[in-house]
């Protein structure tokens, strides 16, 4: 079992990517020194797998009944969220190489073992392609596998291999040879509203098919890595209690639709968890499963929000927009000739007020898709165009 801190950072959060940063284990945990706010990728593969049967989605559902305490019938419909949901949530147990500690004298230890032992870690995951055996979780889950085991709450077992993971969002896709499994219902999150009744569903500490129940406590959340500060975005938080081992399991809704992957918890707290939104997980999925890889956009910056004291120093107008920190070398940002310090006030004419907007925008787009930036430089503003790229697997 590998435990992490998660810090969230005290000064403006730089928005670029995520690395991901937790071993094979129970769950991420992080502490924050101040509280977490909402913030905020070029050719063309050929397919590499594609689904012989359709993901679940829903039909069209009227919104969820916001929470008024627990009667009857609030309990019978949760009672049938779960026993939809639940059959096609799985337990996952891997095996991973640990890191060996370095002598600090660069000695060789002779009396440890010259390889390290395997160590074992646990988590859960979501069937959400029953004829194929695919599965979604976490990265941290299966990060640095050598075996991966997925038992099904009936007690079969299977062995899983990985079909690709996307470190930034910490989702993964893992394959086992098996048909006719149940799945779940991915919802769209399009409409999510805080308040919403939230059910998590997962096996903390190997307990299988745990559920606790809560409320959508807020959307759009940002927590930081542990190892690179680099953020894990448009998280759903919910006072629904995950516990190490719930990573990778479900998030549902009342109707038993699945509307996010259990991912991270708040170790300072009680009630603060975290859950990767449904429908990031979603564009993940479909990118492996027909590329092999996520695929997204990307502009080449880290930047943070315009406060008052920069608007200051800066001479700006106000503290609309996002300033830029840096610009990453041959990105689609340094071609066009964006600079340091640059504040981009607008995409496409649609002005940006909140740090999100910027990713929101982005994330829309396709790789190969040209933007036109309204840019203040120095008291002037400029208009730049340019092409996005898609975002390396790895950056400086």
């Amino acid at each position: 079992m590998k435990r992490i801190a998660l810090l969230i950072p005290i000064a403006a959060l730089v928005v670029l990517l995520l690395v991901g940063c937790a071993g094979p284990g129970m769950g991420y945990y992080f502490s924050p020194s101040s509280p977490s706010t909402p913030n905020v990728t070029a050719s063309s593969p050929s397919p590499l797998i594609q689904p012989s049967s359709p993901i679940a989605t829903p039909s069209s559902q009227p919104p969820s009944p916001e929470p008024q305490g627990i009667n009857e019938s609030t309990q019978d419909a949760i009672t049938r969220a779960v026993e939809k949901v639940a059959p096609a949530v799985v337990f996952i147990d891997t095996k991973f190489q640990a890191q060996q500690s370095a002598d600090p004298f660069g000695f060789p230890d002779f009396y440890s073992p010259q390889e390290p032992l395997p160590q074992e870690g646990q988590g859960s995951g979501v069937i959400v392609d029953g004829a194929n055996g695919t599965i979604l979780t976490n990265y941290h889950v299966i990060q640095n596998a050598l075996e991966i085991r997925v038992t099904l709450p009936d007690g079969r077992s299977f062995s899983g291999s990985v079909l690709g993971e996307d470190t930034l969002s910490d989702i993964a896709v893992v394959r086992i040879e098996a048909t006719g499994l149940p799945q779940a219902t991915l919802a769209d999150t399009a409409n999510l509203r805080v308040g919403s009744w939230a059910i998590a569903i997962g096996n903390p500490y190997g307990y299988e098919n745990t559920v606790t129940v809560g409320v959508v406590s807020a959307l759009g959340r940002t927590i930081s890595s542990p190892e690179t500060g680099r953020p894990l975005q448009d998280l759903i938080q919910t006072d629904a209690a995950i516990n190490p081992g719930n990573s990778g399991g479900a998030l549902i809704n009342i109707h038993g639709e699945v509307i996010g992957i259990n991912t991270a918890i708040l170790s300072s707290a009680q009630g603060i968890g975290f859950a990767v939104d449904i429908n990031t997980a979603k564009s993940i999925l479909s990118d492996i499963l027909q590329y092999g890889r996520a695929i997204k956009p990307w502009i080449g910056i880290t930047y943070s929000k315009v406060n008052e004291e920069m608007a200051a120093s800066l001479k700006l107008p106000d503290t609309a927009g996002v300033i830029i920190q840096e610009v990453v070398a041959n990105s689609p940002a340094s071609k066009v000739g964006l600079r340091q310090n640059d504040v981009i006030r607008a995409i496409d004419g649609t002005p940006i007020t909140k740090m999100e907007n910027l990713r929101q925008i982005v994330q829309q787009k396709q790789v190969g898709d040209s933007i036109t930036l309204t840019v203040l430089r120095d008291g002037q503003t400029l208009t730049l165009s340019l092409i996005l790229a898609e975002m390396p697997s790895e950056l400086p």
